[in-house]
């Protein structure tokens, strides 16, 4: 069992090795428990727990049994030491520690630095430590996991920053006096000052963050109170679309809201982008772009660091150098009061940066003023105001958006970022595209809505670099001095002076040749050749024109320097310095007097012809000094990987006896990169070999050291001459290290198996493979293999590695579409079982996703499988045996309609409580049950027969029935007291008409739609919608609810606006038709049937009121000179009044208005959406007779009251409450006799 103190650095070491900062509790287990530990989950929850850790780390409960370790110090890394230097040295309440990375390596300091290099270094940092507990946990590995935090937090926050900087408002503003185009400059700082070391992976950071993020906008909260950032999680979640995480920073104001979301990978950005930009939720719509904003290939600027205008002549000449003679524009830019000229180019064709700064490298100052290049953002914002103040009412979002028109808004506007003084407002669009479109319309746009638009530009400013906080690694390795001051060192007098001139100190090396007669002609051509400048060496410094030169300088001297060979002799003899003097065309050199060496520099097939003489009689003395060497610039990772493997190995010389060859030494070659560690466990047979190689090859024997978990030495032990011998071959080993990495393509899954590298190592040990093979969870879990490429004795060809991982490995998946709580434990089971195995690791491996918490990813279960074709699929196998057992499935069961309602409305609680009861099976009694032949329910197999039988045994029932004949109003009256009555003694109820009504022998003879005329008016009857009906005056009953929210709702807001305020079921209202464009004019009048017609059965107070509904509507429309109305039938729906009573009333008052007004040519329509009440009233209309209102509506059954009609009433219930559903049916019977009667 291992000690307390040695869990808490294997914790350490768990998260310095995965460089992450937060992995669940299973996950940290499994990697202890593979790393040979012993321990359990309780003993392990007591380590996280312990003051130690739980001031280091965050467990965090996701749900009942998983908990997730978050890297979360108490105690930080003081970020004013590491960025300016912390003025509060010894009462800070944070840890300090040397800002310079370069510091922390073996290499000695060229002057002394007094900041920490360990955290013990410093009295507070150890009171600190002490007080957090920190101080019994293993320093390098704490200081580690600190790094990173501080490194992750930091670089959030500058992401973060540089996000929200693009949004930020500018306060500067000129006018280009070309084509009306107003511009406006954001100085937008992409990457903030920090030291240099960090700059290209950091800027790579934000780049690939940036790419995988969309900025949403909807309205202010004030507009859209209904929807905020959830509501948008929550909708993109339906779509499949998973978040990755929110950044902090927001914008929310009077005019919208803008969240910023990150996502896994571009290609769902591209998707969303490309399929739904715009997703209208509750006629709110969430707009999306992308956050990341391109450079514009036409557009640049020049500044001047000076008040004082530019001579124009020498601007334009100036300009014409830069790019060609394409007449490009140039706008003044600067402002009123401003210590900058700014001056901004545009041209017609896309512009060469490349020339451009190579000419502006060659001069960069104009009438003695420095020259910086400004890179400018394609367009996305506008600036809109009226034409000449054209309106005089103020600027407003609803005005603004109808001048440019709904649509048009919603598909280009992003969103309305602020409005100035009521005068003008700031518009971002959805993308340049349509930014450029709105530009080249601006003309239109001014005629058209009296708008002026104006691009706002804006710039992109690179930082400043600081070379003392951790320059471009070939820039150091070539000057020793920076012409920029950096904020966390002060520079002296002298250098300030010698970096103004632009003048850099050469390494002392390289110096011996690049001012060598010969070697240095050579090195000003290549420079002249590859640059088109001219390098002037001046003693021991090298002038550089400006910034970017600068580091393509370094660039190309360093490549000119991978040429050359160094060698150290001392003490030489009158030979050796004759053989140097005779070569000094081929060869440059210097006496270096401190240490009585000599420094010689060649060719290295100059070096390899000559060297041998000169070292014959004191090889022991000298020393080989390895030249320096740099990779080509790539990815951080990349080349930080390529820079550790091309120099694995640092020698130093333990002890050498005399100065004779014959006798023995011992060489030290410490190794402290970690890629190689794998090759010296145990485990792998790579130290054997090479321990054997050595000594057969060279007679040297390998004595191989662990000193601590970041370093191990290897001990050459032999002959001088062995030694030197064996020692290039091993450096050339190590240098010829290569990483192959295997990630999933398509479907395919056995990459994302944390497991997968055992499988894969164990089967390249089987075929004698040098190797090491380790997992990597980028790109949602990749394999990596590194081996010895190029080497006789330890390479192997990349194809046979292809050849092993495509054959030898067979992986297969198994995908659960509908899952249950029983299925996932008896997978996590299965998936302990695995891995209990004796052979796991070996010829099996496995990963089984199970659904997670809120805080990660939503999905549905997987088990995947890699490893022995034979092995896989027999687990595969049992997988299938498992989740045909416990998968939930569809089962048909064949139920009546009459068994199946009774179940849903009578039995629901019975159901509900069996569903409780297996709830961790995930069944479904009540969702898929249907009236039908073909009723299912969602339930694991094996419980299939036992639902069935519950259900069967539910629905035996029994129906009683009989015929009642009664009036309809009475029917309708107690229907929903009988339904009360039903429910309570567990029946189900069921009233139908069985004679046949008027509508429906109507409805089955319909017949054609008929015209009357009276006098000179015209009675029209339409089967239809109110809303599409094309009189001139539409007539709403404003006293239907359902009328007269489904016009308004038609209408549109405009009618909302209108009617505010009015009492629709007192006030007759007119208004406009707002979206119903073929009426003229809308008319709520509200009408309902006399209180007097239930209780004396009252007709004629019917006909009163009705009458005086159609005299008001007909008398509006003669009065307002209009042609055609449109009454809906009134009282058929809700009131309950028979359809011919209506239709009698309704068209003979009518008639009457029409006689009593015959000069009037008016069209009168009866608009109705019944199919039976529309027959009615066709029948009604065809019979012309001149019988009075009166008598016809009386002798049309006036007394509808008393219209009785046969109904079946009908009563479903169980078997054992028969007789209750017996004494229910006559209770029902007494009831309506008794109303009858009465």
């Amino acid at each position: 069992m291992a000690t307390a103190f040695d869990l808490f650095d294997e914790v350490l070491h768990a998260f310095d090795n995965s460089h992450r900062n937060e992995m669940t509790f299973i996950e940290l287990h499994n990697i202890l428990i593979n790393r040979n530990i012993d321990i359990t989950t309780d003993e392990l929850i007591r380590v996280i727990r312990s003051p130690s850790l739980l001031n280091l780390f965050n467990l965090q409960s996701i749900s009942n049994d998983l908990y997730l370790i978050q890297l979360k110090p108490k105690l930080t890394l003081c970020e004013a030491c590491l960025q300016k230097g912390c003025k509060n040295k010894m009462k800070c309440t944070k840890l300090h520690l040397c800002r310079y990375i370069s510091h922390f390596s073996n290499k000695p300091l060229e002057k002394p630095c007094y900041y920490p290099h360990k955290l013990s270094d410093h009295m507070n940092n150890n009171i600190l430590l002490r007080r957090f507990n920190y101080d019994i946990l293993n320093e390098n590995l704490l200081l580690n996991l600190l790094r990173h935090y501080y490194k992750m937090n930091h670089e959030q926050s500058r992401i973060e920053n540089h996000i929200n900087s693009n949004r930020s408002l500018s306060s500067q503003s000129s006018r280009i006096n070309s084509n009306n185009i107003q511009g406006k400059q954001r100085i937008l700082q992409s990457v903030q000052s920090r030291p240099l070391s960090q700059l290209n992976k950091s800027s790579i950071l934000i780049d690939k963050a940036i790419e995988r993020q969309l900025d949403i906008s909807i309205p202010s909260e004030q507009d859209a109170p209904d929807i905020d950032l959830e509501i948008i999680e929550l909708i993109l979640a339906t779509k499949n679309i998973i978040i990755e995480r929110t950044l902090e920073k927001q914008v929310s104001n009077e005019f919208y809201r803008r969240y910023t979301l990150q996502f896994n990978n571009k290609q769902v950005i591209d998707n969303i982008l490309q399929n739904e930009p715009i997703i209208m939720y509750n006629n709110i719509p969430i707009k999306m772009k992308r956050t990341i904003r391109q450079q514009d290939k036409k557009i640049f600027a020049l500044k001047f660091k000076t008040n004082q205008k530019i001579d124009s002549i020498r601007l334009n000449l100036y300009v014409e150098t830069l790019v060609g003679k394409v007449h490009p524009n140039i706008f003044d830019m600067t402002n009123d009061d401003n210590d900058e000229q700014i001056y901004l180019i545009r041209c017609e064709q896309p512009i060469d940066f490349e020339h451009l700064y190579k000419v502006h490298s060659a001069k960069n100052t104009l009438q003695g003023y420095r020259i910086t290049i400004l890179k400018v953002y394609e367009t996305e914002s506008l600036e809109v105001s009226f034409v000449n103040d054209s309106y005089h009412k103020s600027m407003s979002i609803s005005r603004l958006r109808q001048l440019i028109g709904e649509h048009r808004w919603q598909q280009d506007v992003f969103a309305c970022l602020c409005i100035r003084n009521q005068t003008s407002a700031e518009i971002e669009l959805i993308n340049a595209e349509v930014t450029a479109k709105w530009l080249s319309e601006a003309n239109r746009i001014e005629e058209d809505m009296s708008l002026a638009i104006h691009p706002i530009i804006d710039f992109i400013q690179s930082s400043e670099k600081n070379e003392d906080d951790g320059d471009d690694e070939e820039i150091i390795k070539l000057f020793t001095t920076s012409n920029i001051s950096s904020p966390l060192s002060v520079s002296n007098d002298s250098q300030k002076s010698e970096n103004e001139s632009g003048l850099y100190t050469i390494k002392s090396d390289w110096r011996i040749v690049l001012t060598h007669p010969v070697f240095g002609d050579e090195y000003r051509k290549y420079i002249r050749e590859n640059l088109n400048i001219s390098a002037n060496i001046t003693g021991s410094s090298i002038q550089v024109p400006n910034e970017y030169i600068r580091k393509e300088l370094a660039r190309y001297t360093n490549m000119f320097i991978q040429k050359f060979i160094f060698q150290e002799l001392s003490n030489l003899d009158k030979i050796q310095v004759k053989i140097i003097k005779n070569n000094y065309s081929r060869m440059a050199h210097k006496w270096q007097k401190d240490t009585n060496t000599t420094l010689i520099a060649a060719r290295r097939d100059i070096m390899n012809e000559i060297f041998p003489s000169l070292s014959s009689s004191s090889r022991q003395q000298n020393k080989l000094i390895s030249t320096p060497i740099f990779s080509n610039k790539q990815s951080p990772t990349s080349r930080k990987q390529e820079q550790q493997l091309i120099s694995p190995i640092k020698e130093t010389l333990i002890s050498q006896t005399k100065s004779s060859e014959d006798y023995s030494q011992i060489l030290s070659y410490p190794i402290e990169n970690s890629v190689y560690f794998p090759f010296f466990t145990s485990s792998n047979p790579f130290s054997d070999r090479l321990t054997t190689y050595l000594l057969n090859t060279f007679n040297v024997k390998l004595d191989i050291k662990s000193i601590s978990s970041v370093k191990i030495i290897l001990e050459l032990k032999g002959q001088h001459k062995d030694i030197s011998d064996a020692r290039p071959s091993l450096t050339n080993l190590f240098a010829s290290l290569k990483t192959k990495i295997y990630s999933d393509k398509n479907d395919s899954c056995k990459f994302s198996i944390p497991d997968i590298y055992r499988v894969v190592q164990c089967k390249f040990d089987q075929c004698s493979i040098i190797s090491s093979c380790s997992y990597s969870t980028k790109n949602n879990g990749s394999l990596l293999i590194r081996y010895f490429a190029n080497n006789p004795q330890f390479g192997i060809d990349e194809q046979q590695i292809d050849d092993i991982i495509q054959n030898n490995l067979f992986n297969i998946s198994y995908h659960v579409l509908i899952t249950s709580k029983k299925l996932e434990i008896n997978f996590e089971e299965l998936q302990k079982k695995i891995q209990q195995r004796s052979d796991y690791g070996q010829d099996i491996c496995c990963l089984y996703n199970y659904r997670k918490g809120s805080t990660e990813r939503i999905c549905l279960p997987s088990i995947h499988l890699c490893g022995t074709e034979s092995i896989v699929r027999q687990i595969y196998q049992e997988i299938k045996r498992i989740a045909d057992e416990y998968t939930p499935t569809l089962c048909n069961i064949q139920l009546t309609s009459n068994q199946v309602n009774f179940l849903l409305h009578i039995c629901s609680a019975d159901l509900i409580k069996f569903e409780k009861e297996y709830e961790t099976d995930n069944i479904d009694l009540r969702s898929t049950l249907k009236i039908d032949t073909t009723s299912q329910f969602l339930a694991p197999k094996y419980l299939h027969e036992k639902i069935k039988l519950f259900l069967f045994e539910m629905s035996q029932i029994q129906m009683l029935s009989k015929d009642i004949k009664c009036s309809i109003q009475l029917i309708n009256n107690k229907k929903q007291e009988f339904n009360d009555l039903a429910l309570k003694n567990h029946c189900l109820l069921s009233i139908t008409p069985t004679s046949s009504s008027l509508s429906q022998s109507t409805t089955s003879n319909r017949i054609i739609p008929n015209t009357t005329k009276i006098s000179s008016g015209t009675i029209n009857v339409s089967y239809g919608d109110l809303t599409t009906e094309q009189s001139e005056v539409l007539v709403i009953c404003s006293s239907s609810k359902e009328l007269r929210d489904s016009v308004i709702k038609a209408a549109g807001k405009q009618i909302v606006q209108e009617l505010n305020g009015k009492d629709l079921k007192k006030d007759v209202t007119d208004t406009s038709v707002g979206n119903l464009k073929q009426a003229k004019r809308l008319l709520f009048l509200p009408w309902e049937p006399p209180s007097t017609l239930i209780t004396n059965q009252n007709i004629d107070a019917l006909c009163q009121s009705i009458l005086i509904f159609i005299q008001q509507a007909i008398q509006y429309t003669i009065q307002e000179k209009f042609k055609s109305i449109a009454f809906p039938a009134i009282g058929c729906g809700g009131y309950g009044i028979p359809a011919d009573i209506i239709a009698t009333i309704m068209i003979d008052s009518v008639r009457q208005q029409l006689n009593a007004n015959p000069a009037t040519q008016l069209v009168i329509t009866f608009v109705v959406q019944q199919s039976n009440v529309f027959d009615v009233f066709n029948a009604k209309l065809q019979d012309t007779s001149t019988i009075t209102t009166n008598n016809r509506t009386r002798s049309s059954s006036l007394s509808y009251l008393s219209n009785q009609e046969k109904f079946n009433i009908s009563l479903i219930t169980s078997n054992f409450n028969i007789d209750i559903a017996k004494k229910l049916l006559a209770n029902i019977e007494n009831i309506l006799a008794s109303s009858i009667s009465t």
